[in-house]
């Protein structure tokens, strides 16, 4: 099935998005702000914040943002965190580490919720600390909300443009409107097409050897294949077309010309009449 040409439909932009503030806090690689910028822009967020940042107006920086130029172009810039931390109502901090200072740290899916429903009505800032060691422990005491990101004990680092792009695609998501559930055909129309199937492969002779236990064996595993799948209506009538065609050409065959064992066999036998 082909795709269809008409224009999608622009979905409207998550309405907390504008009042959120992606702040990164003295970021020392200039490829990394620039992913940042893409990851934002991936996720409908435009407001980049730059405490201390390394030099990111770059070739690097602009060539990882990719297409996402114009978020790092329109990037603002503070000197201190403390020259920023006055803006935003809430700040949210997101931490690896946990401890007597870093306490308590809500995850990702509980944090989720609680800062769409502040940043109704409130500028929202979520600060991100440096790739090598995060933020540091003066910077907990201003955030309102610590976040942490679960990962792997083993290998808990996690790339900064990447901690970024997780946190807004989780907010992203809780605001993009939900996708309209599959609707499964009708019983009744599935118990046709398993007995649609049963017909053909007893018209193709399946079962024929193996008596009807084995047809019994085919049909059981057909209806738990296609009871996992949940079948649309669409598809149903797509797979009895099929069916019906095979059913066709199965009948076709059988009232059209000799088949090719017999062919082969008559062609032997004329042959050796001849010799």
């Amino acid at each position: 099935m082909g795709r269809s040409n008409k224009p999608k439909k622009k979905a409207p932009k998550p309405p907390a998005n504008s009042n959120i503030s992606i702040v990164l806090v003295e970021p020392q690689s200039s490829g990394n702000v620039g992913s940042v910028a893409r990851a934002m822009r991936n996720t409908d967020f435009t407001d980049l914040v730059l405490i201390n940042p390394c030099d990111y107006k770059n070739n690097e920086s602009y060539s990882m943002a990719c297409k996402a130029d114009d978020v790092l172009a329109r990037a603002r810039v503070f000197p201190t965190l403390e020259s920023y931390i006055g803006e935003p109502s809430i700040v949210v901090g997101t931490t690896r580490r946990v401890g007597r200072n870093r306490f308590p740290v809500m995850t990702l899916a509980e944090a989720v919720p609680v800062i769409l429903r502040l940043a109704a009505s409130n500028r929202v800032g979520i600060l991100f600390g440096r790739e090598d060691k995060g933020l540091r422990n003066e910077e907990i005491p201003p955030c309102d909300i610590l976040v942490e990101i679960p990962t792997s004990e083993d290998y808990p680092s996690i790339n900064l443009s990447h901690a970024v792009f997780t946190v807004c695609h989780h907010l992203f998501t809780a605001q993009v409107p939900k996708a309209d559930t599959i609707k499964a055909a009708p019983k009744e129309e599935v118990e046709k097409m398993y007995a649609h199937i049963e017909r053909t492969l007893k018209g193709l002779g399946y079962g024929d050897a193996g008596g009807e236990y084995l047809l019994e064996a085919i049909m059981r595993n057909f209806k738990r294949l296609f009871g996992r799948t949940g079948l649309m209506l669409k598809e149903v009538n797509m797979l009895r077309g099929i069916l019906s065609q095979v059913e066709k050409r199965a009948v076709d065959g059988e009232e059209g010309h000799e088949g090719p064992e017999q062919a082969d066999a008559g062609e032997r036998s004329g042959g050796a009449q001849g010799i």
